[in-house]
């Protein structure tokens, strides 16, 4: 390729990144701003992480939202792996098929899940509920668990698991001892991937929560119609932060993107 090609492909990419991060960069800029709504001129302030931690709606909200995220994210985790650990030993028809259904509720709009979730719990006398929430969120999450751990299944030897069975191992003892640590990367990401979906799914949470509470997004919803304050920004940046020092830690930890979240049925070196 020549000079000119290779200088055009730089510059998209340059452009690239800068749409995806550009907004990013906006927010925890403006969290330091001290004019209303976020609007010009600036004038730089911390007041609006102080207001986040004494007077914000958004913080009860936030640690609502952490608390009811963890909890589907760890029955999402439990469920799937058992159900991927099942799928393995399902004739091969019988497990595309399987595959295939679960992959529903990735494709079908949560917009349709959540008003479809409603009606059914109103028919079932159940109505807008945790009880109700939970379900339609793990319903939502519970495919990329699944999804992922079948991927590790996929690229993991399964040798280990034979040669303990010859020595005479029980299988509870084969799955704790050799199985679960060669599919710790695809747990892991089932986790990851199950905790953020549920953090961000306004349509269900919209639709299913009780009446009287609210979820962050569901929160962050209602206050842009009522009115916008620049302590969003100032949670914006302290979840940017966590994030970035959680992709830090995985990544020094030996988790890489590539070995978390890789679905192929390639066997590779990645940290077990």
């Amino acid at each position: 390729m020549n000079k000119g090609f290779n200088c055009f492909l730089k510059v998209w990419m340059f452009l690239g990144f800068a749409f995806l991060y550009l907004p990013i960069l906006v927010i925890i800029v403006m969290s330091f701003n001290g004019t209303a709504y976020g609007m010009f001129p600036f004038q730089f302030t911390v007041e609006w992480y102080s207001y986040l931690f004494t007077k914000s709606e958004l913080l009860p909200a936030t640690m609502l939202s952490l608390k009811f995220s963890l909890t589907v994210a760890l029955t999402a985790v439990v469920v799937g792996t058992m159900a991927a650990f099942g799928m393995q030993y399902m004739t091969p028809g019988l497990g595309k098929k399987l595959n295939t259904i679960l992959q529903l509720p990735i494709t079908i709009p949560w917009l349709v899940q959540g008003v479809s979730l409603l009606l059914l719990l109103n028919l079932l006398g159940i109505g807008r509920s945790y009880f109700g929430m939970f379900c339609g969120n793990i319903i939502c999450v519970l495919p990329y668990v699944v999804m992922l751990v079948l991927g590790r299944f996929a690229m993991a030897d399964r040798t280990p698991e034979a040669a303990a069975r010859l020595l005479g191992a029980g299988a509870l003892r084969v799955f704790f001892d050799v199985t679960m640590p060669m599919i710790v990367p695809g747990i892991l990401a089932g986790g990851m991937m199950a905790f953020i979906v549920c953090f961000n799914s306004f349509c269900i949470q919209y639709y299913l929560a009780p009446f009287g509470v609210r979820t962050l997004p569901v929160e962050v919803f209602t206050l842009i119609k009522t009115g916008y304050k620049a302590d969003l920004n100032a949670l914006a940046t302290l979840m940017i932060l966590i994030s970035l020092a959680a992709i830090i830690l995985l990544n020094r930890l030996g988790y890489s993107g590539s070995s978390l979240f890789s679905t192929g049925a390639k066997k590779g070196n990645d940290k077990l």
